[in-house]
């Protein structure tokens, strides 16, 4: 009975040894992990960026080097970054033991709305990218007819009441249609008018059909390229069948 009680005392101090070293090398191990310079960081690298500078993005994830690694939170980073207008996604990855990198998604300027004086740079989804007093070298489109009032960088041009808008413009950058165009008319939601690079005239009609149209104006001036001729108009606001005037 007395060498049970003995064996049984004996397998207690054991576990209790066995606890305590637990508990001193998990203290160590945390020591090393946040209380020394190993996991410092000592190079942010940024990957994805064309229109943004490395130290605009450093800047607004708010990450400096000599931080600990384990320290920084990934998601507030992440979380700033995208606040920036041409900022779509951001991924904050730790490379152990002392580099951190940042990748990003930009959005792309894809057409110019003009607005006092100055010009505002959207995307496809109608998010604004930025204001610029002066339109730079681009042959990105103008659009007209959409009131701006106050505009600020980040805000969407598109609300509930513009989302035929916005289809028209993802649907035309998908179709490679986008960069043919030189002027995108909205003023009258009956009646939208286009003026292609090349000096052709879309009478586009109201926006219902969008993809349909898209789609037929993309077969239209595909067709009129492989025939080689020139088109004055055309007019998808005659019916179910598109008019093409060519020039004589």
């Amino acid at each position: 009975m007395k060498k049970n009680k003995k064996h049984r005392g004996k397998k207690r101090r054991k576990i209790f040894l066995k606890f305590i070293l637990f508990i001193l090398t998990l203290g160590l191990i945390y020591l090393f992990v946040f209380d020394t310079n190993f996991f410092n960081i000592e190079k942010i690298q940024i990957v994805g960026n064309g229109k943004m500078s490395y130290s605009e993005i450093l800047n607004a994830s708010t990450y400096t080097k000599g931080e600990n690694i384990f320290k920084i939170s990934k998601k507030l980073g992440e979380e700033n970054l995208k606040k920036l207008p041409y900022i779509k996604e951001a991924k904050v990855k730790r490379k152990l033991p002392k580099t951190l990198l940042i990748q990003v998604e930009e959005r792309e300027e894809v057409a110019i709305v003009p607005y006092i004086g100055a010009f505002v740079y959207i995307d496809e989804e109608g998010n604004v990218l930025s204001i610029k007093e002066k339109k730079a070298q681009s042959k990105l489109p103008q659009i007209f007819g959409i009131e701006l009032i106050d505009v600020i960088p980040g805000e969407n041009l598109f609300s509930d009441d513009r989302q035929a808008h916005k289809e028209f413009l993802k649907l035309s950058k998908q179709m490679d249609l986008l960069k043919l165009m030189k002027y995108i008319n909205f003023s009258d939601n009956d009646n939208i008018n286009i003026e292609l690079i090349s000096g052709i005239k879309v009478a586009f009609g109201p926006l219902d059909n969008v993809k349909y149209k898209l789609s037929f104006l993309y077969e239209i001036l595909k067709d009129l390229d492989k025939k080689d001729i020139t088109a004055k108009q055309i007019l998808l606001n005659k019916g179910e069948n598109p008019v093409v005037i060519i020039d004589d």
